[in-house]
């Protein structure tokens, strides 16, 4: 499965397959919460909104995630990506500085 960092608009996004992967915050304020979403075309497959970075990375981390979701693909995209998308919510404030980003291929799923 392809995991690419793509631009777009203010905030980058990650693209796997036909999923995309959002992350926004309040960038003028520092440890802002954050809306994280995950969207196929124009289909919204899972949204949380205000969520802490530690408490985002918790559920991406302990798989708590995957109940939430209603696609048996989209659960094995985001298990075979999860470190990928753990750095992608770690690094946040990096990968807002636009390219280059972070080295995030060289991460091991």
């Amino acid at each position: 499965m392809s995991y690419e960092v793509m631009s777009g608009g203010i905030f980058p996004y990650v693209k796997m397959g036909d999923y995309e992967i959002h992350i926004m915050t309040n960038f003028d304020l520092p440890n802002s919460e954050m809306d994280f979403s995950i969207t196929t075309g124009k289909i919204c497959a899972y949204r949380r909104t205000d969520i802490p970075k530690n408490d985002l990375m918790s559920l991406i981390r302990d798989g708590e995630i995957f109940s939430q979701l209603t696609s048996a693909d989209l659960s094995a995209i985001i298990e075979q990506n999860q470190n990928k998308i753990l750095h992608f919510v770690e690094n946040h404030d990096d990968y807002m500085k636009g390219p280059p980003y972070p080295d995030y291929e060289i991460i091991k799923d």
